[in-house]
Order: C-alpha cells, then structure tokens, then sequence
C-alpha cells in the first residue's frame, strides 16, 4: 500500500502529515501506516499504558510486569522522526524550532549537568529520549547528553544545510571559555539557517 511513495506523492504527503501531526501534537496514526512501518505493537503498548490508572500503573512498574511509558514514547517518537525526515528531507520550521530548543538544552546539560534537576525545563521524557540518566554522575550526564547534542545536531546540518555548530561549543567547554552558572548557561545554539525554508504552518515541504 504504502511501497511506491517515490511515485505516489498524494501517499507521500498523507504519511508526513501523520507524522508530523503525532509529533508536534500528539499521537495520531491509522492503521495503515502503523502496520506498513512497523509501528503497530509500541502505539498499541503507549495508548494502553497511557489510559491505565495511575495506581495500577505504579504498581505493574514496580513488578517490572509493564515497560516504562517514557521509554516506549521515545521508541515511537524516535522511529517517527526518523521516517519523518526520510521523507521530508526539509521539515518546516516549527518542526525545526521545537528540535533547535532541544539541542539548547542538551548543550545546557553538556556544558552543567545538574540542569537535568530543572524541572521548569527537562522534563522526564526529553531525558528519556536523549539518553540522559539523571542519576548517573554528572561526568556521565555530560557525556550522555554530548552524545545525544552530536547526533542532533548532525541531523540539522543535514536538514538545513547549516554548519554544525558541535565542535566548535564542545571545544570552547573544554578549553574553559564559556561559563556554566545556573543563571548565565550558555547559548550555543543559533536558530536554523534554513535551506529553502519551507512555509511555516502543518504542511510539509516535499
């Protein structure tokens, strides 16, 4: 059904406004295409872990009979952007916006690892996402997140065509040049220099 998206554009542009919709929005996937890409069981476990009653949830965690909802959230939501830029190698801005921010917060818990205790911006899922273990020590947390801000922001450069910024901000931390206090952390991250920019709003640019 869904084999011949290099020839079918209206398929195309149906599947990366599914996409696009359950990322920025909420997850929202028919059948169809849940079944094609391999999605089905980790969106059947999400929504039946996400309707389960608080009570009964905490409890089945803590007999290990149920997966964490954060880790089976950020198998989804990784396959999904994954999918998403495959077949928009050129994602509109606001898509980009939300990723910029959460490369500015790996750099903050690269450059000071306790900002993973900031509860007004690291929420428990970005830290599930990316890889980051708030209780590892915070050498580890550095690293995690180091790790995690390489691979997005390779991923920028090659949606936008910009200049990868990594390097550059991991060498000037180790060479002491920026400064990590909890009210001046620092801002490594410009917005994205878009390619060909498409226009903002849900649809995509293919």
């Amino acid at each position: 059904m869904y084999s011949d998206l290099e020839s079918d554009q209206r398929k195309r542009e149906e599947i990366i406004t599914v996409l696009y919709d359950s990322l920025m929005i909420g997850w929202d996937i028919p059948k169809g295409i849940r079944d094609y890409f391999g999605f089905t069981e980790d969106y059947r476990l999400f929504h039946q872990l996400e309707d389960m009653d608080d009570n009964e949830y905490k409890q089945k965690r803590q007999t290990g009979e149920i997966p964490d909802c954060l880790e089976v959230n950020a198998r989804l939501t990784h396959c999904a952007e994954e999918l998403l830029e495959k077949l928009c190698p050129h994602p509109p801005v606001d898509y980009l916006e939300k990723l910029n921010e959460e490369l500015e917060y790996l750099g903050w818990i690269a450059a000071s690892p306790d900002t993973v205790h900031d509860i007004i911006h690291i929420s428990p899922a970005f830290l599930v996402k990316y890889g980051i273990d708030k209780n590892a020590s915070a050498t580890e947390r550095s690293c995690q997140a180091e790790k995690a801000y390489r691979e997005l922001d390779a991923r920028f450069v090659k949606m936008t065509g910009r200049e990868p910024y990594a390097n550059e901000f991991f060498a000037s931390l180790r060479q002491g040049k920026e400064k990590t206090p909890e009210a001046k952390r620092p801002k490594q991250v410009h917005k994205p220099i878009l390619r060909n920019p498409p226009s903002k709003g849900r649809k995509m640019g293919l």
